[in-house]
């Protein structure tokens, strides 16, 4: 595991506890006291935490805090290619789609190459890239300002595009999500950019691995309701993909369940 990785899970960790010991640190990831010791200090110098005696207490918000695009892009990589594939699934020849700029939707392109008269609308300019290659799709570009830290366009110009458009369905990431409080972002201009792509579309598709339930991100969404569907992965809680289903909203399990030590100690959170 990377060190970026390690520290972003140990970020989210904090994220849902507020404390944690280095020994459970050391076990949870497998690394040695050193490394823990490492990468803590590394996150307090970005003012995320306060080194305690045998750990760390968070020191961020746990509302805003954001990490980069390629530190998300390697979390939680094989859920993310599993609800990619369930998502892709949903893709007919002819259809006109939203793909929102988040990692797990950029996962749904490489599974679009043999699509045909398909028309793609993207604020991501990693979809646009990738998609750039299948001649048989034409790919439209919502425009407006680059937030580099998620590579992810929004702002005035992204907002008017998607105010003029109409598509048959919408692949949204979902960052936090509550069953019961809804769904937010760390982001107010992202949250005001997925309110948008909720209005332009007949079909709302929100993709989550499991990591992202329990959370309330700074800038609400929506209920969870806005979401025709969800599709997240076996590791998520069944007590969560029920509250959901009563919710109405229609949820697809993608991919094996894996239990690892990491799972079975965000089921006991």
């Amino acid at each position: 595991m990377l060190a970026d990785e390690r520290r972003f899970r140990i970020s989210e960790l904090l994220s849902r506890q507020r404390t944690v010991s280095a020994s459970e640190l050391r076990d949870l990831l497998g690394v040695t006291t050193a490394t823990i010791r490492r990468d803590l200090a590394d996150l307090e110098r970005k003012g995320l935490l306060v080194r305690s005696h045998g750990g760390a207490v968070s020191k961020s918000s746990t509302t805003n805090f954001q990490p980069s695009y390629e530190t998300l892009g390697r979390s939680n990589r094989e859920e993310k290619q599993a609800i990619a594939a369930e998502a892709a699934k949903l893709i007919l020849d002819g259809d006109t789609i939203f793909l929102e700029g988040s990692t797990t939707v950029s996962e749904i392109t490489t599974r679009l190459q043999h699509c045909n008269r398909l028309t793609v609308v993207t604020n991501s300019p990693q979809i646009l890239c990738q998609l750039q290659r299948y001649p048989d799709v034409t790919v439209m570009c919502t425009g407006g300002d680059l937030q580099r830290d998620i590579f992810y366009l929004s702002g005035v110009w992204a907002q008017r595009s998607l105010s003029e458009i109409r598509v048959d369905k919408a692949f949204m990431g979902v960052s936090a999500i509550d069953p019961t409080y809804g769904i937010s972002t760390a982001s107010h201009a992202e949250a005001t950019i997925k309110k948008l792509i909720i209005k332009s579309a007949k079909i709302r598709i929100g993709l989550a691995d499991y990591s992202k339930f329990g959370k309330q991100g700074f800038a609400y969404v929506g209920p969870v309701t806005e979401m025709t569907t969800l599709i997240t992965d076996h590791q998520t809680l069944t007590a969560d993909v029920q509250a959901l289903k009563e919710s109405g909203v229609e949820v697809v399990v993608a991919g094996p369940r894996v239990l690892n030590k990491l799972n079975r100690t965000h089921k006991r959170m």
